[in-house]
């Protein structure tokens, strides 16, 4: 069994490629001291993502060259749209630990791509019910257009009406400065007292700032979990703005001890970030590898449902 791996370890998402680099070492390390699958050690290969769809399609290409059967990666929900299509296309599973975009709930991965993260549909509840607990009457939903944006803003705007919250208006934008300005003017004009923003750590945090500087009221702003942890370019917020951002996320960090132990003794400065859905995946693909009794990909997605949804519950690839 041959995986491969597409890991950001440069750029604005390296303490997740760290981290998934930690969680990739301590689970394929488990299984193969557990004697690997059929026999064989599973063999792993990591090519470098980067912050953009080009050297994740690089990767891509790369991997599926040297013939891997399963991919863990790409962690960016816009770089994993970019390539999925040249993965299935190969008829190579992927598994994805942290892309939620709601693009790729209906995507035509010909069931090979499985994801250890919720998609963004859950997420847009979440939003929702922050603006509903603000207990405003109307909202407006500004978000990047594209297609992580897009699809998004559609799913938080439903989920908003369905809170009983009135959408006042939709907005896209994208990362020029003529559509930022036209946005804030579009926003500004509605005089929101809550501001939806869907984007990514580096266009949230700009128009975020652009509109509280061009708003006469102080709005709160809710935000999706890209903000969570802004870009290294972004600028802080002001201490008042600061206490008016809100936001909702995935489950970032792992809630288990014993698991987090044993990423220390890979790296003794491991964080953890979404190291647990990272570990998921590799378990999630040897498991499936093995009742397969196979290392065809199709082979082995037909067994993951009942790898990963019946049988024992287990918490590591030995148990």
């Amino acid at each position: 069994l041959l995986v491969g791996a597409i890991v950001p370890r440069d750029g604005v998402a390296t303490e997740l490629g760290l981290s998934m680099n930690d969680a990739l070492t301590l689970a394929i390390t488990e299984i193969n001291d557990a004697g690997g699958v059929g026999g064989m050690p599973v063999r792993l290969i990591e090519r470098e993502e980067g912050d953009n769809e080009a050297t994740a399609s690089l990767a891509m290409l790369e991997l599926i060259q040297l013939g891997v059967d399963a991919i863990v990666g790409p962690t960016s929900s816009t770089n994993t749209l970019a390539t999925l299509g040249t993965a299935v296309d190969a008829g190579v599973l992927t598994c994805s630990p942290t892309a939620t975009a709601l693009a790729l709930d209906s995507f035509p991965d010909n069931g090979l791509l499985i994801r250890t993260i919720a998609s963004d549909s859950l997420q847009a509840e979440a939003l929702a019910s922050l603006v509903e607990s603000s207990g405003t009457s109307s909202a407006v939903i500004v978000y990047v257009d594209d297609n992580y944006g897009r699809p998004f803003a559609q799913e938080a705007r439903l989920a908003v009406l369905a809170e009983g919250t009135s959408v006042t208006a939709m907005v896209g934008f994208t990362a020029s400065e003529d559509s930022v300005a036209a946005a804030v003017d579009a926003v500004v004009a509605t005089q929101a007292e809550v501001v939806v923003v869907i984007a990514d750590g580096t266009t949230g945090p700009a128009i975020i700032s652009a509109i509280d500087d061009a708003s006469a009221i102080e709005p709160t702003y809710v935000v999706n979990d890209a903000l969570r942890r802004p870009a290294t370019t972004a600028q802080p917020f002001g201490r008042s703005l600061r206490t008016r951002v809100e936001g909702v996320s995935p489950l970032a960090y792992p809630t288990a001890e014993s698991f987090m132990e044993s990423l220390r003794g890979i790296n003794p400065n491991a964080t953890g970030l979404f190291a647990q859905n990272v570990y998921d995946c590799l378990n999630a693909i040897a498991l499936a590898a093995l009742s397969a009794d196979s290392d065809q990909p199709a082979a082995i997605a037909r067994q993951i449902p009942i790898a990963t949804d019946q049988g024992t519950p287990c918490s590591n690839f030995t148990t």
